[in-house]
């Protein structure tokens, strides 16, 4: 296949970019046979929207986000590409052992296996508030502050809550939440923010961005989870919220 100079340029820049301007928007990686990796995407979230829906061996599983594909695929050592894009409805990963075969493609993207986000805990910041009150991000957390501590004791309006689960839970709601750009956590009160990270000195907090969290929330719930823990009172963000650590 041919590829434009323009094309390569940008490539190039991908390659040399970090996170996520390292993946290259509106391509797709095709398998064509021979650049299809197929393995287990079980043990790495991959539950459903398989290739012949057999997970235990698949290039492809329904996926969150484009952090969550591009984290798998640096989790596998074969993969050396991922493409992330819709599919039969729903948003899916594709994993390649080449990015030989590039196609145009609207809506489609892909990396390299070292384009994903800084990984899970290292990308959180110690010592660090990311916000302040005028980047406060305002939403319904009556479905994941199982704790309360909420503004006002009002959930359903709220930009602080008590995390249920530490850092965990905090960058598990802001990676839920609609909006949610970047998150600080100080003791067990969790704070969410929208807009660019306003990053401070601040002792005792710890913050991320919306793409750092561990990988298995990026899933309705936990890569096998405990008999009955998924079924748990609360929501579907329980599960990971109250103690889960995979």
């Amino acid at each position: 296949m041919r590829l434009w100079p323009s094309f390569l340029g940008l490539v190039a820049a991908a390659a040399a970019a970090s996170w996520p301007e390292c993946s290259v928007k509106n391509s797709i990686l095709r398998g064509l046979g021979d650049f299809a990796l197929f393995t287990d995407v079980l043990v790495h979230g991959g539950t459903s929207g398989c290739f012949l829906d057999n997970c235990e061996s698949s290039d492809k599983f329904y996926c969150d986000a484009p952090a969550q594909c591009g984290a798998v695929c640096n989790m596998i050592p074969e993969c050396r590409f991922w493409t992330y894009g819709v599919e039969d409805g729903g948003s899916k990963c594709w994993l390649r052992t080449s990015d030989d075969a590039v196609e145009a493609a609207d809506g489609f993207l892909y990396g390299s296996r070292d384009c994903h986000p800084p990984l899970w805990p290292e990308c959180i910041q110690g010592d660090t508030d990311m916000g302040s009150e005028a980047e406060a991000l305002v939403s319904d957390l009556t479905n994941f502050a199982t704790r309360g501590g909420c503004r006002s004791r009002n959930c359903s309006a709220t930009d602080i809550f008590t995390s249920v689960n530490g850092q965990r839970g905090c960058a598990g709601v802001c990676q839920m939440v609609d909006g949610c750009s970047h998150w600080s956590l100080t003791g067990e009160q969790c704070r969410l923010f929208h807009g660019a990270p306003a990053p401070r000195s601040s002792v005792g907090v710890k913050s991320g961005v919306k793409d750092c969290v561990p990988l298995e929330v990026f899933a309705e719930v936990p890569v096998f989870p405990p008999r009955g823990l998924a079924e748990a009172p609360g929501n579907v963000a329980y599960a990971w919220q109250s103690g889960w650590e995979g």
